[in-house]
């Protein structure tokens, strides 16, 4: 493109070509008069051949302009049609298009000034005539309260180039049009103006505002829920409590064992709705928080039996966390019962939850009476214990146990991936 510009020196080529047939005219003269000196004695003959000549060379230099003029009459007859053309294509685009479009000015002091041109589509949204509009700035079709907005991006634009924001337009009678506003700096006869594409955005707005709204009452729904199962398994437990009042001992350790589980999961759904994440528990303040109700549950002295916590501050999924609430439910149950046969201080439970990448080790230690060899076996039929390698199972996970100064029992486990359910 640059090449081709370099060629069009219409000044110049004119000067050449004036040059050219200037020193043809003078050397075919010269010459032709040389040559009839040498060849033509009769002087009458000589002026005759000279005439003829001189008409003959104005006539072929008229053609020759004629030819030359036409030309180019023509070559610039169909550059005017071509550009008409073209503004008309051009036109066509800008005013028929989707979006509004605008150029306006940019100020010295970088804020936008008045409009050069608006596409019809703007003068129709808006409300205002073409006139209007390019007697007005971007000032003038938005909204007081916005106008350190539009200064804010009139400087971004000036750094960048380009940018993207959205803003309400205000039309000529008041009313609100939400746009997405695309912006572009030009130049434009060596002044920088701003090309801007505003596109209505009244149907996407209205549209998210709807997700909004179905989306606050999905989680509304689902704290709904979270609360009344909590409330029955609330309910439950109460049940189970009021129950062991009329049963012998043995049947009513059975119920307490049974009320502490339901509390495990009742906790998992009072904490989720409490909580602003409604997919995943805090389960250091979980643990925390049930714990201390099953040292309350079994009445457990102050001072006899301590707790001692080293939780990493974990989020897990409610798949995950109710087997893991059931674990440590039934691991600091059974500690609760057998560990401290004698209530003498110094009695400790330690729970630890670490978590290495995406491998979580839960850790439920004390320092009670331990497990011998034969209450291992005796305990592996249990229905505690049982449970226990079940909901471990069920987290494809790994159990240890150690019975060494107390009793100390590990689990490896990764947070389990939630399935779709039909």
């Amino acid at each position: 493109m640059k090449k081709s510009q370099n060629r069009i020196k219409p000044r110049y080529n004119a000067f050449k070509i004036a040059l050219i047939y200037f020193v043809i005219s003078i050397v075919w003269i010269v010459a032709s008069d040389q040559i009839l000196i040498m060849t033509t004695a009769n002087s009458q003959l000589f002026t005759t051949i000279a005439m003829f000549k001189g008409s003959f060379f104005v006539i072929l230099t008229a053609i020759l302009i004629y030819f030359l003029v036409y030309r180019n009459l023509v070559s610039i007859k169909r550059s005017e049609e071509d550009l008409k053309a073209s503004e008309k294509k051009f036109r066509e685009i800008f005013n028929k298009a989707n979006d509004m479009i605008s150029v306006n000015i940019m100020n010295d002091d970088g804020c936008p000034g008045k409009f050069l041109e608006v596409n019809e589509v703007a003068s129709k949204r808006l409300g205002y005539t073409k006139e209007e509009l390019l007697n007005m700035s971007p000032f003038g079709i938005i909204s007081q309260d916005k106008t350190r907005e539009i200064r804010e991006n009139a400087e971004k634009l000036l750094k960048k180039g380009h940018n993207t924001f959205e803003i309400v337009n205000i039309t000529k009678d008041g009313k609100e049009i939400p746009a997405e506003v695309n912006n572009h700096i030009i130049d434009y006869d060596g002044r920088k103006v701003n090309l801007a594409v505003s596109r209505d955005i009244t149907d996407r707005k209205k549209s998210e505002e709807q997700l909004k709204s179905s989306l606050e009452e999905k989680i509304v729904l689902l704290r709904e829920i979270h609360h009344r199962v909590n409330n029955n398994l609330q309910i439950i437990s109460s049940l189970f409590n009021l129950q062991s009042e009329y049963v012998d001992e043995k049947s009513k350790d059975i119920l307490v064992v049974s009320q502490s589980r339901i509390k495990a999961m009742a906790m998992i759904h009072e904490k989720l709705y409490q909580s602003p994440d409604l997919t995943r528990i805090n389960m250091k303040d979980y643990i925390e928080s049930f714990v201390s109700g099953l040292f309350s549950l079994y009445v457990v002295e102050t001072g006899i039996i301590d707790l001692l916590m080293d939780a990493d501050d974990i989020k897990m999924g409610i798949d995950t966390a109710i087997p893991l609430g059931l674990i440590i439910n039934e691991l600091v149950t059974n500690s609760l019962k057998h560990a401290f046969p004698e209530e003498k201080k110094g009695g400790w439970i330690k729970i630890s939850l670490k978590k290495d990448d995406d491998l979580f080790t839960l850790k439920i230690a004390d320092n009670g009476v331990g497990i011998t060899e034969t209450n291992k076996k005796e305990n592996k039929k249990s229905l505690g214990l049982q449970l226990v390698s079940s909901l471990v199972n069920q987290l494809d996970g790994t159990m240890m146990i150690s019975g060494e100064d107390g009793t100390e029992v590990k689990v490896l486990f990764k947070e389990l991936k939630y399935k779709k359910r039909l």
